[in-house]
């Protein structure tokens, strides 16, 4: 009887203004309240979804490679594709670059110089990114090819 006296006791009426409910923690609060800022703010957290491991940043830099935000979306959709034939550990070739990549965690694990007669172990597969092209407007070759 108490705790139904304390949850009616609590009850406040729903509202839809978005002033009157806080942002959770690790939330920003979106003062313009637009459909682009969600939006935004949706692909950021989407690209972000990749780890890199200190080994793995330590190599990247090394080795004068780097990865930029379409490059991790363009990775993000083809480990969709290779988790869903199974894949968990796979090399990915973007560009220049060689990663060994976990697919569950999202994790980029080392990272090389893509070159002829690499020899990667203890993966189950290899995945071939299209790198945007930078110079075209970052479309992928096979879209600019399609247009």
């Amino acid at each position: 009887m108490s705790e139904l006296h304390n949850a009616i006791s609590t009850w406040r009426p729903l509202t839809t203004s978005r002033a009157s409910s806080p942002a959770k923690p690790g939330q920003t609060a979106d003062p313009g309240g637009t459909f682009q800022a969600a939006l935004t703010a949706a692909a950021d957290r989407q690209s972000s979804a990749w780890n890199i491991s200190a080994h793995a940043q330590q190599r990247l830099a090394q080795r004068g490679l780097s990865l930029s935000q379409s490059d991790l979306v363009a990775m993000d959709q083809v480990a969709n594709q290779a988790q869903s034939k199974g894949s968990k550990n796979a090399y990915m070739i973007v560009g220049q670059a060689g990663l060994v990549v976990n697919l569950p965690s999202r994790t980029v694990v080392t990272a090389m110089q893509h070159e002829p007669n690499t020899i990667v172990t203890q993966i189950d597969s290899v995945v071939v990114v299209n790198k945007p092209d930078h110079a075209s407007g970052s479309l992928p070759i096979g879209d600019r090819l399609n247009r």
